[in-house]
């Protein structure tokens, strides 16, 4: 199963994803979430995900690609172990932009960002 909370702070909204990003209901989820957004900068924190398969990362791929052609930014924060492992062992690192250290709750803290989830 795949959680992901959303903090929205124009021009920049942040998806924190938390379970596992594999085929099927879960990368449709990330897919959907990440599509209904109106900014064009997108972070994507995997600090919560447990899991990650090869669809998983061709979504992560895709949702690049598509910020590209909007003319926005993907930016992958906080991958967890298991991510970044795979991320280096099919040299996505070299493909997606990481960012361990992003301080986007500068940004988008209690009272100037919008959040929800799914």
């Amino acid at each position: 199963m795949l959680r992901v909370d959303i903090r929205s702070a124009p021009p920049i909204v942040k998806l924190y994803c938390a379970g596992r990003i594999v085929l099927g209901v879960e990368s449709e989820t990330l897919r959907c979430m990440a599509a209904s957004r109106p900014e064009r900068n997108l972070v994507v924190d995997l600090q919560q995900v447990q899991a990650i398969d090869a669809a998983g990362l061709g979504l992560l791929v895709e949702l690049h690609c598509q910020a590209l052609k909007n003319s926005g930014d993907l930016t992958i924060a906080n991958p967890s172990p298991c991510v970044r492992r795979l991320m280096a062992l099919t040299n996505l690192e070299s493909v997606l932009q990481l960012d361990e250290a992003r301080e986007f709750e500068l940004a988008c803290g209690p009272c100037n960002g919008r959040a929800m989830t799914a």
